[in-house]
């Protein structure tokens, strides 16, 4: 059974009160608490949680309401790291329709949140509201009519407790607050919505239930309590469980968005897309590059997060962060240039220009091989270029995901620029029903055939990074078998072979095919495989469980043709979803290995007389994205590239980008370009102008 998640946020001071608050009695089995902390900073357990408290504690920062710096009672310090953490919690909860309390400082700081103002200091009111040393003052507080505190005290007056020097601003309350509970003096003791309608429960109290005399019997704790409990076991949150595929460990399980969150995202990027287009292309750069040295000051972080959910060796997570962030700084360099206007025709009574406009709001919906270098080649360009992006993580990248919005927002992105949609396909499937100016997708065929169907008659964009086939041909003259060999071999296994650009297939000439194969196969059997975290290890388990059987399949279908096994072949019978390099020879294009994508570290080789056959079986293929050749001659290489129909063609390397070029997929392999000057310009449109006068 799957519990249900009270999230608490941290506090520095009596956060044991909240914790200790629940019983129990009160939790049972089936609710659990979890510490939502600032400190750690652990924003991914608030994608975890089904119902969030927020605390007491020092004073919301003046900065994020306009108030005055220097005040009667003023702390030593503020924590703005806690308020910005906190807004996170709040907002996130909104976006999900999840039930909040919140209390003391947490009133305050919904009441900020939405648009208000706080009294900063209440004088000689505090001889009623501030408490002495650790005693809570105690006072009579009266409950409005008609509101939902009235419903659950079943109440109109009563007693609490306070200690607090800071009040709600009546005179400046947030949007749709209703204040629902008054002191004798006036000042604002809870609050709620005005306007339920499509909201979650939320009740703010600026006593503290947790710690009220009697807090056993007095309605204004345990009734609050009872309904927040039932609050939080009637959430209907779908979970999505994320599971380390070296241990098959359930690593967490994360809520799922649905219908409503998607359309409440939809709607913060439809009011922040123009604002975010109307600030310069070099503040946008400015916000990117600090994303670009976040990247670099969390990498152990990111690195081990991404190792946990995808499996591939921790190295290879530290290698695509590199990766990345050489991209992003690609784009940081070279996206003014390319998104200036341009003047065509200066002279004359006509002066011509073009430029360049954003797209508006776009869809990424990402893959899970390389979530960091795959995701970057779309939104940072289509950031940069002034859209906003609705962000699909891959089911088996999440925390990925998560990690990468939370970073964007400290780098200064607008939360109503970049949004994150959490869940499988059935939530990628509810990008497709919005009204959104792009679709740029990452992943297979046959999901990217659907999205371009599903999207057609929008007549938007749809850009597809889809799969491959990639063939690569060793000729008779190479000078260093045994190195073409080890570069192949890596071209094959690294990332566990889950590479769109992966060798898939190799071919042999004759001459040299003997040889070839012995190396190959001699440097295949002595690779380490085991886990992902051993910095030894070469050979990880793959990401999907499925994805096992299905190669399991590739190579016994090969093995019922006549193709013999040299190595590998087998899954490992231990935890995790591991399966052994695996190496065929043989091998012919009627066995499914030489012709379906593969997606792991599996592959045949295949003996060719010459040339020509040898490009007549690459060119066998319903993909396009890369082929690579291995030869001494230029010319005798590049004669075979120009007539190869793939988006990129290689020489004497493989399996490899480039931020400087076009990356680009053809037939099956996928539409439209990333990187480059050309993948700078997917994301914006050109606006022609004639001027006169």
């Amino acid at each position: 059974m799957i519990k249900k998640k009270i999230g608490i946020s941290f506090t520095t001071t009596n956060f044991q009160y909240y914790w200790n608050w629940f019983t129990e009695n009160d939790l049972q089995n089936d609710v659990e608490l979890v510490e939502l902390s600032f400190v750690k900073n652990n924003v991914a357990d608030v994608f975890t949680c089904d119902s969030f408290i927020l605390t007491g504690g020092v004073d919301v920062d003046p900065s994020l309401y306009n108030g005055n710096k220097i005040y009667n009672n003023q702390p030593s310090s503020y924590q703005i790291e806690r308020d910005n953490f906190e807004k996170i919690i709040f907002e996130y909860a909104q976006t999900r329709s999840l039930p909040v309390l919140a209390i003391c400082r947490g009133m305050q700081l919904v009441n900020v949140l939405h648009g208000g103002k706080l009294i900063q200091d209440l004088d000689e009111l505090n001889i009623t509201h501030r408490k002495d040393g650790d005693i809570d003052k105690q006072h009579e507080v009266n409950i409005e009519q008609k509101t939902l505190l009235s419903q659950i005290t079943k109440s109109q007056k009563g007693n609490i407790n306070s200690a607090h020097h800071q009040a709600i601003n009546k005179n400046n309350l947030g949007e749709n607050l209703l204040i629902n509970a008054f002191a004798k003096d006036g000042t604002a003791e809870g609050m709620e919505f005005k306007n339920k309608t499509n909201k979650a429960f939320m009740l703010c109290v600026q006593w503290h239930p947790e710690r009220i005399i009697n807090k056993e019997e007095n309605v204004f704790s345990i009734n609050i309590k009872k309904r927040f409990l039932e609050e939080t076991r009637n959430s209907t949150m779908k979970k999505l469980s994320i599971i380390n595929p070296a241990t098959e460990e359930i690593i967490t399980e994360i809520n799922e968005d649905n219908e409503e969150s998607i359309n409440k995202k939809f709607f913060l990027l439809k009011e922040g897309q123009p604002v975010w287009a109307s600030i310069s292309v070099d503040e946008r750069i400015a916000c990117i590059a600090k994303f670009h040295a976040l990247l670099d000051e969390n990498k152990d972080e990111l690195a081990n997060t991404l190792t946990s959910e995808t499996g591939k060796p921790l190295q290879q997570s530290h290698n695509e962060l590199n990766g990345a962030r050489n991209r992003i700084k690609f784009f940081i360099d070279n996206s003014a240039k390319h998104l200036a206007e341009e003047l065509i025709t200066t002279e004359g009574s006509t002066k011509e220009k073009i430029v360049y406009e954003p797209l508006g709001i776009i869809a990424n919906i990402s893959a899970w091989n390389y979530p960091y270098l795959v995701g970057v080649n779309v939104f940072i360009p289509a950031l940069i270029g002034g859209n906003a992006v609705f962000y699909k993580p891959s089911e088996y990248s999440t925390l990925t995901g998560i990690n990468i919005q939370q970073l964007l927002y400290k780098s200064g992105v607008p939360e109503n620029a970049f949004q994150i949609a959490v869940g499988r396909g059935t939530v990628g499937d509810l990008l497709l029903q919005l009204p959104l100016d792009g679709y740029f997708f990452t992943g297979s065929y046959k999901t990217g055939k659907y999205i371009a169907e599903r999207v057609a008659t929008k007549l938007v964009p749809c850009q597809l990074e889809l799969g491959g086939k990639d063939p690569l041909y060793v000729m008779d003259d190479v000078a260093d078998i045994s190195k073409t060999a080890e570069a192949a071999l890596e071209g094959v296994v690294y990332n566990n072979g889950q590479s769109c650009c992966a060798v898939e297939r190799i071919y042999v000439h004759e001459k040299i095919y003997d040889q070839f194969v012995d190396s190959y196969t001699s440097q295949i059997k002595k690779m380490k495989i085991g886990s992902p975290v051993d910095a030894s290890t070469e050979i990880g388990p793959l990401s999907r469980k499925e994805q096992v059987d299905f190669l399991l399949s590739q190579i016994n279908d090969a093995v019922e043709k006549g193709a013999t096994l040299l190595a590998g072949g087998k899954s490992i019978s231990s935890k995790g979803y591991f399966i052994e390099p695996t190496v065929l020879t043989n091998v012919n294009h009627e066995m499914k290995i030489m012709k379906d994508e593969s997606f792991g570290p599996v592959v045949g080789i295949q003996k060719v007389k010459d040339d020509d056959e040898a490009l007549l079986l690459m060119q066998d293929t319903e993909y396009g994205l890369t082929a690579a050749i291995y030869s001494k001659n230029y010319e005798r290489a590049e004669a075979m590239m120009k007539k190869i129909n793939t988006g990129t063609v290689y020489w004497n390397c493989c399996d490899r980008v480039s931020a400087t070029l076009p990356w680009s997929g053809r037939k099956h392999s996928g539409l439209g370009t990333t990187l480059s000057f050309q993948g700078i310009r997917a994301f914006v449109q050109p606006k022609a102008y004639h001027i006169r006068g």
